[in-house]
């Protein structure tokens, strides 16, 4: 199993972030998992491709909600 984690790399929030839900996942639900990261930066109207998407579970922590609709 995959775990994607999407996250805000310019802060230490992001990085606590998403070290923080990999600690939590992987002690509660995933403890097999291989998990992969991907820093991204806050964009006006941030949109997130779906090619971002590539894991079994994906995750995006320290970024505001984005309304998508797909």
């Amino acid at each position: 199993m995959r775990v994607r984690v999407l996250y805000h790399d310019h802060c230490f929030d992001g990085a606590a972030s998403a070290a923080f839900f990999t600690r939590f996942t992987k002690d509660r639900f995933y403890p097999d998992a291989e998990y992969a990261y991907t820093g991204m930066a806050h964009t006006a109207s941030q949109s997130f491709a779906d090619s971002l998407f590539d894991g079994d579970v994906n995750a995006i922590v320290d970024f505001k909600y984005s309304n998508n609709p797909g």
